[in-house]
């Protein structure tokens, strides 16, 4: 048995010492940058072996510690975090950095990868395909699906008792889960509502991200061995086998709908008409059969990858939104009364030109996405060394762009934890850091779905407001966050409604 031991022993520090010889240029420029001493073979991995919500805190102290550019490392792959937000630009821009960093293999176990976590030519192929249907003609044409799932949710809202707190998001993830299926997917209602595992899927899908998360950041669940014998895999194998199944009864529904437009001979007048008004029939979904480049399993996954990427980040944002006029009710008010006087007082539908009329909306809605952004930390593979102002990140590392902090940093925002729209009124946003906002990151590989989701959002909270007022029980104060890729309330987002007595028109 010693010498099995031994061998073993040999073997690793053999493994070990052969992977710093072939790394020992990456390995010396790292010396040359600050950052948390590192455990051999481990790095700082051990720092995130935590609470899901004490991981924002271990960039922070980092970043307090080191300043804007740090190295830390995860077992082998070396992570250099960039603060300095004229240099975020500059990375994020750069065409060469459009590659994502290895711990979205994670993301891509389940997603493949294609539009959210994959990168290079079969990314920007994936893109490309789906990009008329993120357009401003197509967004223009959800807006009555918007209405009407926002309407289903205020009917839930109308039968909670006045005064009763509850977690709105489950209201508001039902609505945009369905929007996003009867939009992009290009399912009708019924065909919606007869999707397999919907609900379950719906209920589940904070749970995986919470998942994939803690791959990300937990070495030991990264060793196969090890995550295969834990309870998150059978709880990822029988989430996946649900997706599957969820996917192909769109994909199935989808090949029906072509297959009669080709029988009533008006394919080939969509395939004509990239701008016309048949081509908005077309779902995202149909546009990836239609490619006739994707492979069985790549096609279930990126069909799956549309969906929850659409539904459940918008469901946060418009939750968080909901909860922070809760808990600041002179903004509530604020806004309030610009919705009713754009709307008046009849139930009626949420219009594009409604929206442009509502600038103070615009600037809650970018002060949510300031505190609670999307994408909380960003990865990227730097193939070559690059020189910024904080410093050189060699070629192999990766870039990591601290998004949740880079919107907190009391250099650039005055009481930065504070929920103030009003930073973002144009005498505010002209005293500002030009580039410390990037609440869609930026670049080649900027969010496909900001405007799909900014119309859809406004539309559920100009709705809700208008006809209830949102309290809590809670405050501000009370709020505890974590990172799960976007940021996320650990205790959900508690609200209750009361009707405003202004005798609505329906």
């Amino acid at each position: 048995m010693l010498w099995l031991l031994l061998a073993a022993v040999g073997l690793v520090a053999s493994f070990w010492l052969q992977w710093r010889y072939k790394h020992r240029r990456m390995l010396k420029m790292a010396e040359k940058l600050p950052g948390p001493p590192c455990w051999p073979g481990l790095g700082n991995a051990m720092q995130f072996i935590c609470q899901p919500e004490e991981v924002i805190h271990v960039f922070q102290d980092m970043l307090s510690k080191y300043g804007d550019i740090i190295r830390f490392w995860l077992g082998p792959d070396l992570n250099i975090i960039v603060n300095n937000p004229d240099d975020v630009k500059e990375l994020l821009s750069n065409p060469r950095n459009s590659t994502k960093g290895p711990q979205y293999k994670y993301m891509e176990d389940v997603l493949g990868g294609g539009i959210l976590s994959g990168s290079g030519p079969l990314w920007r192929k994936h893109r490309k395909l789906a990009n008329p249907n993120y357009g401003k003609r197509a967004i223009d044409s959800y807006g009555d699906v918007f209405n009407s799932e926002t309407r289903l949710l205020l009917e839930k809202c109308r039968a909670v008792p006045a005064g009763q707190q509850f977690n709105v998001y489950r209201f508001v993830v039902q609505a945009t889960s369905y929007s996003v299926c009867q939009t992009l997917m290009g399912l009708s209602k019924e065909q919606t509502m007869n999707l397999p595992h919907i609900q379950n899927i719906i209920d589940c899908t904070p749970q995986l991200y919470n998942l994939i998360f803690d791959r990300m950041t937990k070495w030991y669940l990264q060793i196969n061995p090890v995550f295969r014998m834990s309870h998150l895999f059978k709880d990822l194998s029988r989430y996946l086998q649900m997706t599957v199944d969820f996917s192909q009864a769109i994909i199935e529904n989808r090949l029906d709908y072509l297959k009669k437009l080709k029988d009533s001979s008006k394919l080939d007048l969509v395939n004509s008409s990239e701008e016309g008004t048949w081509n908005v029939k077309l779902s995202v979904i149909d546009r990836f059969i239609l490619s006739g480049e994707m492979e069985k399993e790549e096609l279930l996954k990126e069909t799956f990858t549309i969906f929850t990427s659409s539904q459940e980040a918008s469901a946060k944002i418009t939750s968080f939104t909901l909860l922070m006029m809760a808990y600041h009710p002179d903004c509530q008010e604020k806004l309030y009364n610009e919705i009713k006087s754009v709307m008046g007082d009849v139930d009626r539908p949420v219009t594009k030109e409604d929206l442009k009329l509502m600038p103070y909306l615009e600037m809650v809605f970018k002060e949510v996405l300031r505190l609670f952004p999307i994408g909380a930390l960003l990865q990227r593979r730097i193939s070559e060394d690059i020189v910024i102002s904080s410093g050189t990140l060699p070629a192999g590392s990766s870039l990591v762009v601290p998004m949740y902090h880079l919107h907190r940093d009391p250099r650039f925002w005055k009481d930065p934890n504070a929920f103030d729209p009003e930073r973002f009124n144009p005498e505010n946003t002209k005293l500002r850091h030009p580039n410390c906002y990037f609440p869609f990151s930026m670049g080649p590989m900027d969010c496909l779905g900001r405007y799909f989701g900014t119309k859809l959002i406004k539309t559920i909270c100009v709705r809700v407001l208008r006809e209830f007022e949102v309290t809590s029980t809670e405050t501000y104060k009370d709020l505890r966050l974590t990172i799960a890729i976007s940021a996320d309330s650990v205790n959900g987002y508690n609200v209750a409604l009361k009707p405003r007595r202004n005798g609505l028109l329906k």
